[in-house]
């Protein structure tokens, strides 16, 4: 199977890249997408490039000037587009590195919104594979460290202007 593996350098990402060359399977395409919307964001699309090159796989990057004040949901949209565009063009499934956390995030933020019974049909596209859907954040982070891969943390995570970020920061405490 040929995938688009979307790849941000954070360690989710990571480890999903990893978990499909060590399965040694599919064909892979690692696409990252740079936002724009931090200053220092250029070092993780270099992170990437690095990282594709270290497994010998082919690299797609673009950049766009999101600006430090775009939403999350037009982050998130010009994000697929992309890599919507990258598998058209590569005749490929994408594939991201969402966990089982990120379902309990999508679910709270949504109920959070007020989208009733629809907000728990989340992360249901049957053109985008998950398979680190049965994984906890836990788990990701485990498997990097027994494996001393490298990742980058993106410094927006820290940040409470997106309500993703703020739910994370209390749901850790």
């Amino acid at each position: 199977m040929k995938y688009v593996v979307a790849v941000s350098g954070g360690v989710d990402s990571v480890v999903l890249l990893d978990m499909l060359v060590r399965r040694g399977d599919d064909e892979l395409v690692v696409a990252h997408f740079d936002h724009g919307i931090r200053t220092d964001s250029a070092a993780d699309a270099r992170f990437v490039a690095g990282l594709a090159a270290y497994y010998s796989l082919p690299f797609v990057t673009i950049r766009e000037e999101l600006g430090k004040g775009a939403s999350e949901e037009l982050a998130r949209d010009r994000r697929y587009a992309f890599l919507r565009d990258v598998a058209a063009k590569h005749e490929a499934r994408i594939v991201t590195a969402h966990h089982a956390d990120d379902i309990i995030e999508t679910i709270a933020i949504n109920m959070i919104r007020g989208t009733g019974w629809r907000g728990m049909a989340i992360l249901s596209t049957v053109e985008i594979v998950r398979p680190l859907l049965d994984m906890t954040k836990r788990q990701v982070r485990r498997y990097a460290l027994e494996r001393r891969l490298e990742w980058v943390e993106d410094s927006t995570n820290a940040e409470t202007q997106y309500l993703r970020s703020r739910l994370r920061r209390k749901i850790a405490r």
